[in-house]
């Protein structure tokens, strides 16, 4: 039979779990609503910053990349932001799955390095024995400036055309349900690619912006100077929504996770509770037999 006292200490036990679980579930609700907010305003950014290409698009066409001078074989670049903590059921697993699917030939593999943005990508690209040339932690209120190293390296890159590809995987935030892993192309750039990002920002150029046209346009100090500029922001605007979107997507999973884990302890306790009812209830019933019992055997004696 089992022990009462061991049954409340179990419902005890799990009781105080349920209150750290909830905890933890109300403090990603909070940073999963300022996550949305950035993410909101950085659609609004972006909504200006396509005022200014669609102002400039008959004066620099930053889709123009030369594919003659350009080879498709040689290394490529991967970027992977990931989270920096668990506990944010399986948005990780399934993002670095779907690299190693990609890539899973050990020729292909070899020709691969990766920049983890992330503590979880790094342990994993590192246990995988991946080559990893750069990793930087995301931490809960980032901004671009921890991401200025990043920034750099991928810059130079494309500067001295280091990589034949260079791409971005992350977990886009659709809704606080459903994250889903996508990639971008950020070498070589191309309409096809920065249409797709557009769409996966619910963001529709010739429905939603009207633009003025400049006629006395001027562009310093030289054209072949601003393209450049324009085209490495755009590269670091990408890049920072690729870990905005996975960092809003890893609070929205953790709040789901940890209100699963929640809703699970309080099965468990009522479980818990039943077995304790069930036992006290039978304890109680052995002992008024064992009464019973005793007081029939002293009036036959």
């Amino acid at each position: 039979m089992a022990n009462t006292k061991l049954i409340r200490e179990k419902i005890k036990s799990v009781g105080n779990l349920q209150k750290i679980i909830k905890a933890l579930e109300i403090v990603s609700t909070i940073k999963l609503q300022k996550l949305k907010t950035k993410t909101n305003n950085f659609k609004n950014f972006m909504l200006e910053f396509l005022r200014v290409l669609e102002s400039l698009k008959n004066h620099i066409n930053i889709f123009d990349f030369d594919h003659k001078k350009w080879s498709e074989e040689g290394r490529r670049l991967i970027i992977v932001v990931s989270s920096d903590k668990w506990l944010c059921g399986g948005i990780n697993t399934k993002l670095m799955k779907h690299i190693a699917q990609k890539y899973q030939d050990a020729n292909m593999k070899k020709d691969v390095d990766i920049i983890a943005i992330g503590k979880k990508a790094l342990e994993f690209f590192v246990r995988d024995g991946w080559n990893v040339v750069a990793s930087t932690p995301l931490k809960d209120n980032f901004d671009e400036r921890d991401l200025h190293a990043i920034y750099v390296y991928i810059n130079q890159a494309i500067a001295q055309k280091t990589y034949a590809k260079i791409k971005v995987y992350f977990n886009f935030f659709k809704n606080i349900i459903t994250q889903v892993p996508l990639r971008f192309k950020l070498y070589p750039l191309d309409k096809e690619s920065f249409a797709a990002f557009l769409q996966d920002l619910n963001i529709a150029p010739d429905a939603t912006l009207s633009f003025k046209k400049h006629h006395d346009l001027v562009i310093e100090p030289h054209i072949k100077d601003f393209k450049s500029n324009l085209i490495q922001e755009l590269t670091e605007m990408i890049i920072y929504h690729a870990a905005l979107h996975n960092k809003t997507g890893e609070h929205a999973a953790r709040m789901l996770a940890m209100k699963n884990a929640k809703d699970n302890c309080g099965d468990i306790m009522g479980w818990l509770q039943l077995i304790y009812n069930k036992t006290r209830q039978s304890k109680i019933t052995q002992e008024i037999s064992e009464i019973v019992s005793a007081k029939l055997a002293i009036e036959q004696n």
